[in-house]
């Protein structure tokens, strides 16, 4: 069992996250308003508790749930990534930090608009300190089904790390998540061929009238 920080934790795919890491880990949600972390750790825990499930999720602001976590998740939308992980920079020490984050845009169908340095991933390494350990993963996971604790999943989700260590630490947590397969991707140069194949898998449920896709590979 490990301490899980899930910055952002109050939105769609911090949720399902939340919901799921808590039955084998300690999971803390943060949020800019300490208040909104609460009532949403009260709620996950009234959902957890009437399925007879573990319900020990806490609330926090983001710098306190950062601060003594092992494995800190950035779950938030790409236009706030850097200012949330600024908010947190100075408490984070040695810990692995996990980046599900996309850049992309939408207007009919959507785009991959990566940053200069080729991914959010990338961006992200460039205001981090050499001990924090980032691993790029979760890209792919369809919110709504996470959050839905019927759901059995059946997905591969994709992992990329420079650091094997922090890798194999964040391979263990997506495999928690259910019936999930997590694969070696390869290192955060990687991650701009990971972090694509969200906008592609929000054109292809446009184009054909799907729902909540993701992928296996057989």
């Amino acid at each position: 069992m490990i301490k899980i920080a899930i910055l952002g934790g109050t939105g769609d795919i911090g949720e399902g996250l939340a919901l799921r890491l808590a039955q084998k880990h300690q999971v803390i949600i943060g949020s800019r308003d300490e208040e909104k972390s609460r009532e949403a750790a009260k709620n996950y825990n009234e959902r957890l508790v009437s399925r007879g499930l573990k319900d020990e999720i806490l609330g926090m602001s983001n710098q306190d749930a950062a601060k003594d976590a092992e494995a800190v998740i950035l779950a938030v939308k790409y236009q706030y990534a850097i200012q949330t992980l600024q908010s947190v920079i100075d408490v984070l020490d040695n810990q692995v930090l996990i980046s599900p984050i996309v850049p992309m845009s939408k207007t009919k169908l959507c785009a991959y608009t990566p940053p200069e340095t080729g991914s959010a991933s990338k961006q992200i390494c460039s205001v981090l300190s050499p001990d924090i350990k980032l691993v790029s993963t979760f890209h792919t996971l369809p919110a709504a089904r996470l959050s839905d604790l019927d759901d059995p999943l059946g997905f591969d989700v994709i992992v990329c790390a420079d650091d094997e260590d922090a890798k194999k630490v964040v391979m263990g947590l997506v495999e928690d998540l259910g019936d999930v397969r997590a694969l070696d991707g390869g290192g955060i140069e990687e991650s701009r061929l990971i972090e694509a194949l969200t906008p592609l898998l929000v054109n292809l449920a446009i184009r054909n009238k799907l729902k909540n896709l993701s992928i296996k590979f057989v």
